[in-house]
């Protein structure tokens, strides 16, 4: 049994559906079962009169009452956003808060879909609904001295309040599916657009996103290539893998008392215990600094800082514990998406 097994794909996740045989956004919302609508609806509390001195309730609110004389009023400003087709409440939201109806989400992403001759892939929903997303692969592939990576358009959209109108471009290495979002010179990787009266305009991108995949495409091949060609020895690769798991005051602590960062990642008790190092950061450090070495796709590029890059998004995509929505939310957008890109930022600095 191999030691490493591929988790897969971030968006790969319990209860998406394949929609790699769908031609249009219409096949890829029945299939992945969200043909159903939204709703924003005031929310009711149990009310008290307004006016004590006359016993009155306050004038110009729609009030509802229950079969036990209870009466109930709008809160000012918030609203609950029903999906309707099981009238299941999604989330609060403002009043301003616009919704995007999920066969609207799906047409114009369809038009970057088409644009770009992308193949559509999974489609699903986080909870019962709160979130829908869809992932499309783009043809545009690389290659970086024989190391295919195939480049991704993945699409969120929230209902529950919490998040925008999102499409993210994202590189995945196909040997180990790591989540490569490198840090990106002149160029974001991702639009993204808040659920206001003006969303409706806005989301129309598809020329947009098509700019932003070409760009990205040429930055990341010639960033890519360049990591092959650092060298990185193994006390700067457990320098490099310190700053992705441990504190700063852990760093300064173990410098202060002249111990070894690189014993430290090779699982050296005695040096974690002099300076202080929680077992769950230890064992962390433990574990990415033996995926360098021994992790899917690793043995060809070790010794480089393509090798150390791939050793962080290799820890986070295939070692990390995030579960489903936890772990595609910080690949994509979050904490670990943060650290991959802090990381190459660093290694390209070295050149």
């Amino acid at each position: 049994m191999a030691k490493y097994e591929l988790k897969g794909r971030p968006f790969d996740i319990k209860g998406a559906k394949n929609v790699e045989d769908c031609k249009t956004a219409e096949e890829v919302i029945n299939k992945a079962g969200l043909n159903w609508d939204v709703e924003k609806v005031p929310i009711y509390a149990k009310a008290s009169y307004a006016n004590s001195s006359t016993g009155e309730l306050a004038e110009n609110l729609q009030y509802l009452h229950d079969n036990d004389g209870n009466i109930f009023a709008p809160i000012n400003g918030l609203y609950s956003t029903i999906r309707t087709d099981v009238n299941y409440p999604l989330g609060i939201v403002t009043k301003s808060y616009e919704i995007v109806q999920n066969d609207e989400a799906f047409a114009f992403f369809n038009k970057a879909i088409g644009k770009n001759k992308a193949i559509w892939q999974t489609a699903g929903t986080f909870g019962n609904g709160q979130r829908i997303f869809v992932s499309a692969k783009l043809p545009n592939n690389i290659t970086i001295k024989g190391d295919p990576i195939d480049n991704y358009l993945v699409f969120t959209n929230n209902h529950d309040g919490t998040g925008g109108v999102r499409i993210l471009f994202t590189p995945i290495r196909v040997i180990c599916q790591n989540t490569l979002n490198a840090a990106i010179r002149n160029s974001t990787n991702y639009v993204s657009y808040r659920h206001s009266s003006k969303v409706h305009d806005d989301i129309d991108v598809a020329d947009q996103i098509l700019g932003i995949c070409n760009d990205i495409t040429d930055n990341i091949k010639e960033e890519f290539t360049k990591l092959t060609t650092i060298n990185i020895s193994d006390d700067k690769a457990a320098e490099i893998f310190a700053k992705v798991i441990l504190d700063n005051k852990d760093i300064q602590s173990m410098k202060e008392q002249e111990l070894s960062i690189k014993r430290l990642a090779e699982g050296n008790v005695l040096t974690a215990h002099a300076a202080d190092i929680s077992t769950r950061k230890f064992n962390s450090l433990y574990k990415l600094n033996e995926y360098y070495h021994e992790g899917i796709g690793q043995k060809e590029i070790e010794g480089t800082a393509w090798g150390v890059y791939n050793a962080v998004t290799g820890y986070f995509s295939n070692v990390n514990t995030s579960k489903d929505d936890k772990r595609m939310d910080s690949l994509l957008y979050g904490n670990m998406s943060k650290k991959i890109k802090e990381v190459s930022y660093e290694l390209l600095a070295i050149a």
